[in-house]
């Protein structure tokens, strides 16, 4: 499957958010998370980087 985790990196640390995101939506300043079991969530935050073939979404704190 192509589920991905999403998690926000907090002083070093990463605080997992979500998991088996499928759908991903920047929101003016937030990112709206969506995951398999219709789950979901909005966060202040900004992507940091997306890792593909580790099915990982690292956001950051604006």
């Amino acid at each position: 499957m192509c589920e991905s985790r999403a998690v926000l990196l907090e002083d070093g640390r990463e605080k997992e958010l979500m998991e088996n995101v499928i759908y991903l939506e920047p929101r003016n300043g937030s990112i709206f998370l969506c995951d398999l079991l219709g789950r979901e969530i909005t966060v202040e935050a900004r992507i940091k980087e997306i890792k593909l073939l580790d099915h990982k979404i690292i956001l950051v704190k604006q």
